[in-house]
């Protein structure tokens, strides 16, 4: 069946007993068919709940069905997005849509599944599956996937297992793009679920071939969902090569109102932020870290914190309790210290030119049965007997790898069980006070991965939240937020209310920020909103991302050998990677740097927590001087800065001496001309520039042009063997030694 429109040069075939489609064709100049391959569209469904020994909640008994079939029945349809082709088709015994969207504007098709509801239905679905092989013609292809574990033009057959590919909404996101593209031709595959946290997933099975498997995790009870709309995909066969792509990529971001705020604060672009524990911290079998013991701790630390450059600090909550859970938004003093300590160290930060943001947690209440919940699940799970293993960075694998995080995960359920217990009341309040706040499963039990789980969806907790987050700003007198685990429940709500789209609740942070953000510029328009996951939907309301997604480089570079044939592994690749994930991120996203954390801290066993315990501590000396030139602020884990004091201080004075730091022009250095062991990155006005130079491989020479002729050149930092270097006109000639670090300022 080929399915066409006066308007559009894109047209389809597709089969005419399941409506599914075999190729997609470009019909202007040059002619072009995308072949469609072994598509399978199927529900999981039905099946038991049982809290899953990790937290959230398992089916077990679910029946797959799958088997499209078309039902005879095509239509047109207008709209302002475009016009459909909708084919009435079956999912097993669930009646469903096809329909095929020719957009007015890019990308240029839609395939979008719509499940049409029976309110006597007695189906719950638990997920839907989207998979297909996509063919291209004869040629030499070549894959990419920016802000994702490839480098740069991968050749299309040598992604030969699943590799993992970060959904718009995850914690390690990103734009969920992939480019494929030969010397003639050129295609854009979108996959960007907004409502649902998707797993995506892609292999090579030939040199012309791509397979894509996208699990919506989209979820309902067909009695109460009526008519459901989830896009599977967007593809465009007009796309340019992928370098050029990226401008007519941020295109299809605006018309997707994918973008990012106006009105940043204007202090954000240069700081420096130190992340601050108060309390301690407990680690299988025996340890403790214990950094600031109280509040008063920190504050006599500040003016070696201020000397090392940094310039915010991030609080976090208290440990060991209430630790990254929820006790009481308003109750200060349990979240995160003494009220009137409190105060005196936002005064003297104030006073230092110092800022103070509130890391904040969302994602649900401890109290002592979801605790005791949480660590019989484990107990009595399949990380039990493992709890003891040597775990290592749980960013370092690819996206979809997550055993060694589950592992490390279980075993913090247990160190933390008995002060967790200590601090909470035996069933919070709330429960009784808001039932509608939590998730639920269908026998009405509220679930959690280890506390109770709040539901960001229900617009009395959104409020609930927004009025806390503008008290803490007022009465504290503090400088903004970075909010963690947003998107950490990540599993359906079955709640009465909530059932209809139960998967829907996972990303429920994202209009909440949407409606905070206004919120809280109101009453400080210089106020921060800083969040953990890098996706893009996330960016649309934040100033600031972390970097999950890029922290899997740190640990490729230092051991290439280990790394998949399509992952990065020089140091050039690293610049290269950063430059194509920014390129293919809403213009004027941000992102915090850094590559110890306490998340990087707490999930490694033992006496390899530190990357200076992971790695030799001149390669750490070197991974700083990367990280802290990138784009955007870098930020410090208490603790972190041992072994790189001068590093630290030597970058945040620069930054604090160049005029208009941050509004300086980024060219990543990732031509042929620049060694693969080299790192580097051009910052440059209308009179200054900074070029950093960081060599992993044996001595090297090359030449940066910086356009600025004549300028003063000089060191600003020098890590390893002493660099050469001789300016001839605005270009600069460099010899590295082994294992260096070069950064010079240009400039009157």
């Amino acid at each position: 069946m080929r399915i066409s429109h006066p308007e559009y040069l894109h047209q389809l075939e597709v089969d005419d007993q399941s409506g599914l489609p075999i190729a997609l064709l470009w019909t202007g100049t040059s002619p072009f068919r995308l072949a469609f391959s072994d598509t399978l569209v199927a529900l999981s469904v039905n099946g038991t709940e049982v809290r899953s020994a990790t937290g959230g909640i398992d089916y077990e008994g679910a029946e797959t069905l799958q088997g499209v079939q078309f039902a005879g029945h095509r239509s047109w349809a207008s709209s302002q997005e475009g016009d459909r082709c909708i084919l009435a088709v079956q999912v097993g015994p669930v009646k469903a849509r096809i329909e095929y969207l020719f957009r007015r504007h890019a990308p240029a098709m839609t395939i979008r599944l719509t499940l049409c509801g029976e309110p006597s239905a007695t189906l719950l679905i638990r997920n839907l599956i989207f998979s297909t092989t996509l063919g291209v013609p004869s040629g030499t292809w070549q894959l990419n996937a920016p802000g994702n574990g490839l480098h740069r033009d991968v050749a299309l057959g040598e992604v030969t297992s699943w590799t993992g590919i970060s959904p718009v909404g995850g914690l390690r996101g990103s734009s969920a793009l992939l480019h494929l593209g030969s010397a003639e031709r050129n295609v854009g595959v979108w996959v960007r679920q907004e409502l649902e946290v998707s797993d995506i997933r892609i292999k090579s099975e030939t040199a012309r071939s791509l397979v894509l498997e996208v699990a919506t995790n989209f979820s309902g009870d067909l009695s109460r969902m009526g008519e459901t709309s989830l896009d599977l995909c967007d593809l465009d066969l007009r796309v340019p090569g992928f370098t050029a792509f990226a401008e007519t990529f941020q295109s299809w971001l605006r018309l997707s109102g994918q973008t990012t705020p106006s009105n940043p604060p204007t202090w954000i672009g240069a700081a420096s932020i130190w992340e601050a524990q108060i309390g301690f911290s407990v680690f299988y079998p025996n340890h403790r870290y214990q950094p600031y013991p109280e509040l008063s701790d920190l504050t006599a630390d500040l003016p070696r914190i201020a000397a090392l450059g940094f310039n915010v600090i991030q609080l976090m909550p208290r440990q060991p309790y209430p630790s990254y859970n929820v006790h009481d938004y308003w109750d200060i003093a349990t979240s995160f210290g003494d009220r009137e300590q409190m105060n005196v160290l936002v005064a003297e930060c104030h006073r230092l030119g110092i800022r103070v943001i509130l890391d904040v947690l969302l994602h649900g209440v401890l109290d002592q049965e979801s605790i005791g919940a949480a660590a019989d699940g484990v107990r009595s799970g399949p990380y039990a007997q493992l709890v003891g293993a040597q775990t290592s960075d749980s960013f370092s694998a690819d996206v979809g790898e997550w055993s060694n995080y589950l592992i490390a995960w279980s075993r913090h359920i247990l160190d933390f069980e008995s002060y967790w217990k200590a601090g909470s009341p035996a069933v919070s309040p709330l429960i009784a006070e808001h039932p509608d706040w939590f998730f639920r499963d269908s026998y009405g039990q509220v679930a959690g991965i280890y506390t109770k789980a709040f539901d960001a969806r229900n617009p009395e907790w959104q409020a609930y939240f927004i009025e806390a987050m503008q008290f803490l700003l007022s009465e504290l007198q503090i400088d903004g937020f970075r909010f963690d685990a947003p998107t950490y429940n990540d599993f359906p709500n079955w709640a009465e209310w909530a059932r209809h789209r139960a998967g829907m609740s996972a990303l429920a942070c994202v209009p909440l920020f949407e409606q905070l953000r206004p919120a809280l510029k109101s009453l400080n328009p210089e106020s921060l909103m800083y969040t953990e996951p890098s996706g893009i939907l996330l960016r649309r309301s934040m100033d600031l991302n972390y970097n999950y997604d890029e922290q899997w480089l740190v640990t490729a570079i230092m051991h290439p050998s280990e790394a998949r044939p399509w992952g990065v592994k020089s140091a050039r690749g690293v610049a290269r990677w950063i430059q194509d994930r920014d390129a293919f991120l809403p213009r004027g996203a941000m992102t915090a740097h850094h590559i110890d954390s306490h998340d990087t801290f707490w999930w490694p066993s033992w006496g390899s927590k530190w990357r200076r315990e992971q790695f030799a501590l001149e390669e750490v000396r070197l991974l700083t001087v990367m990280f802290m030139s990138m784009p955007g602020p870098y930020m410090m884990f208490v603790g972190g800065e041992e072994g790189i004091e001068e590093i630290l201080q030597g970058i945040n004075a620069l930054k604090r001496q160049t005029p208009a730091w941050a509004a300086l022009e980024v060219f990543w250095l990732t031509d042929a001309s620049i060694p693969e062991s080299v790192f580097g990155i051009l910052r440059r006005g209308k009179e200054h520039a900074v070029v950093t130079l960081v060599n992993l491989g044996e001595a090297t020479e090359l030449c940066v042009d910086t356009r600025l002729e004549g300028a003063v050149v000089e060191r600003a930092l020098e890590v390893g063997e002493r660099a050469l270097f001789r300016a001839e006109g605005g270009k600069i000639t460099v010899g590295l030694g082994a294992k260096s670090a070069l950064i010079l300022r240009i400039g009157g």
